[in-house]
């Protein structure tokens, strides 16, 4: 039997990337846009992880917590406006 491995990063289809596009404000995008920006995607978000991993290492807890995406978030220069309850975050780069 042939097993296909798949990357998490494929979870990110082409109606997804779209859909974020649009609300982002684009009105078109050429198809091959959408393997780039998967790619960018997912090199952000390993930048995000490792940097989580780091402050819960510093923290010395198991748990990732959502402070410590916060944390992680800051560091890389996200403006993030949190509070206690996960519903009322926003954030803009």
């Amino acid at each position: 039997m042939n097993v296909v491995e798949k990357s998490s990063i494929d979870g990110f289809t082409k109606p997804a990337i779209y859909r974020i596009a649009r609300a982002a404000g684009v009105k078109s995008m050429a198809d091959d846009c959408t393997e780039t920006i998967r790619n960018i995607i997912g090199m952000e978000l390993n930048n995000i992880l490792e940097i989580t991993l780091i402050v819960n290492a510093e923290r010395q807890t198991r748990t990732i917590m959502s402070d410590d995406v916060y944390t992680a978030l800051k560091f890389l220069g996200y403006n993030l406006a949190h509070s206690d309850d996960l519903s009322t975050s926003a954030c803009s780069k």
